[in-house]
């Protein structure tokens, strides 16, 4: 008992690993023809098969799409362009060029989409996901003791929809974007620690590789400038050391645009220009956001379906009087990014469980949750013991939906209060459910327009 005690969050994050990992393994979903390598993971992944197998980084070969899969854009030249940037090809780099290479010295055939290649895309999702959860200790760790690190880490992990995209979607963006934004925030602190050049350049790095990986992710550089700032004085602080050292600065601008440049030489390769816009006609709508909507509705509201993170909300008015350098930078950044998220057209963000674009700052937004179970066990017994029960309930919550997403009891788009409530106690749609869906309507979202769609 002792043992399990003093390492109660080490535990935490193994069972946590070694839960993702059997679930992993038990879908079996490598196995299928684009059981990993499907929707947006396509051009995620696009680059790799691109550049090293079929060597057509232009997309022109007719073989090339006679043998891979790939969703290129069309520019008004004609020309193709892969749709995202390649800040995934990158971090599944290892994992890909290991399996590639196996294979070619085996004398198999290795065309970049056999279950081979697929099976090693959730291996790199397992190992960012593990390193994340690592990383996330470390942080929680140096605020909290074992208990309170421990239950953050579950909550965080088996009660939220994060589970569910380390596992059955585990090569989408949002374990790796997890793992990197938890990378940024402990050099973050540590770089206030010890104000050392090679730390500011990692973290202009670091910066840069995040938002190759997700552009709108680029605001975890507000969280840099504002940690540590909770006053007026804590501020001009800053500002002077900024203008102080300003070439520092410099220096950590220029590391974040050598990160890019491999996307701008392949923008002007293929397109003809440094910069270019891929998504077309998808855009922000930032004079009309569906900030309610994306926290409450029943189509993809997040704290409909992942209530675990209200444990976080109600903990960030606490990090003003117990966790100061955290309180600017985490509000800041919360409802900087609830408000990009929520201006996207596809504001619900397709076919997904829950509000998937929120899961990329769960590590940041432990925090709070920590803070709120360390501030209820500090007042009272009961209200502590009370709020392990509801997380507990919320962590069971979480996982039977995810059973009934895979089931189709929650559907990926369409869901409407009438529908969640007939199949709430059901992992398998009700007689009725499918009548009480309503599509939206994707061509009015992408003018700005709310409409949704009746049943067929």
């Amino acid at each position: 008992m002792a043992f399990f005690k003093k390492r109660f969050s080490e535990i935490s994050v193994y069972f946590c690993i070694v839960f993702a990992t059997i679930y992993i393994l038990s879908f079996g979903n490598w196995k299928e023809e684009q059981g990993v390598i499907a929707n947006d993971i396509i051009s995620y992944y696009a680059y790799l098969p691109a550049t090293f197998i079929f060597h057509d980084i232009k997309l022109e070969k007719k073989e090339t799409f006679e043998r891979g899969t790939f969703w290129p854009e069309t520019t008004s030249e004609g020309a193709k362009v892969i749709k995202t940037s390649m800040g995934l090809s990158i971090l599944y780099l290892p994992f890909f060029l290991i399996v590639h290479y196996f294979l070619k010295i085996g004398g198999c055939e290795a065309y970049g989409f056999s279950s081979a290649y697929q099976f090693c895309l959730l291996m790199a999702a397992l190992f960012y996901f593990s390193l994340g959860l690592i990383l996330l200790r470390k942080i929680i760790r140096l605020y909290f003791d074992e208990w309170i690190t421990g239950i953050t880490i579950l909550g965080v992990t088996i009660g939220t929809n994060l589970f569910y995209y380390a596992t059955r979607e585990a090569a989408m963006s949002h374990v790796f974007s997890f793992f990197l934004i938890n990378l940024f925030i402990w050099m973050t602190i540590k770089w206030n620690e010890s104000k050392r050049r090679l730390e500011l350049l990692l973290l202009g790095f670091l910066a840069g590789l995040i938002s190759l990986v997700r552009p709108s992710n680029i605001i975890i550089l507000v969280f840099f400038f504002l940690y540590a700032v909770y006053d007026l004085k804590t501020l001009q602080e800053r500002m002077k050391y900024i203008f102080r050292f300003f070439h520092w600065f410099i220096a950590m601008a220029l590391a974040f645009i050598v990160v890019w440049l491999p996307q701008f030489i392949y923008w002007k390769y293929t397109t003809g220009s440094y910069l270019y816009y891929s998504y077309t006609n998808e855009q922000f709508f930032f004079n009309n956001p569906h900030i309610f909507e994306g926290l409450f509705s029943y189509r993809k509201g997040w704290l409909v379906y992942t209530p675990m993170m209200i444990f976080s909300v109600v903990g960030i008015p606490s990090l003003f009087k117990k966790m100061k350098q955290f309180s600017w930078a985490i509000t800041a950044f919360t409802v900087l990014n609830l408000y990009i998220i929520f201006s996207w057209w596809c504001w619900w963000y397709g076919g997904s469980y829950g509000m998937r674009a929120l899961i990329d700052s769960y590590g940041m937004l432990a925090i709070p949750m920590a803070t709120f179970f360390n501030e209820a066990r500090r007042r009272k017994r009961m209200i502590f013991t009370l709020s392990l029960v509801v997380a507990f309930l919320f962590a069971a919550q979480n996982l039977f939906n995810i059973r009934k997403y895979r089931s189709g009891a929650i559907h990926w788009d369409s869901m409407t209060k009438e529908a969640y409530w007939i199949n709430f106690w059901h992992k398998y749609p009700q007689s009725g459910y499918w009548e009480l869906l309503k599509k939206p309507d994707y061509e009015k979202a992408r003018q700005g327009v709310d409409s949704v769609l009746s049943p067929d």
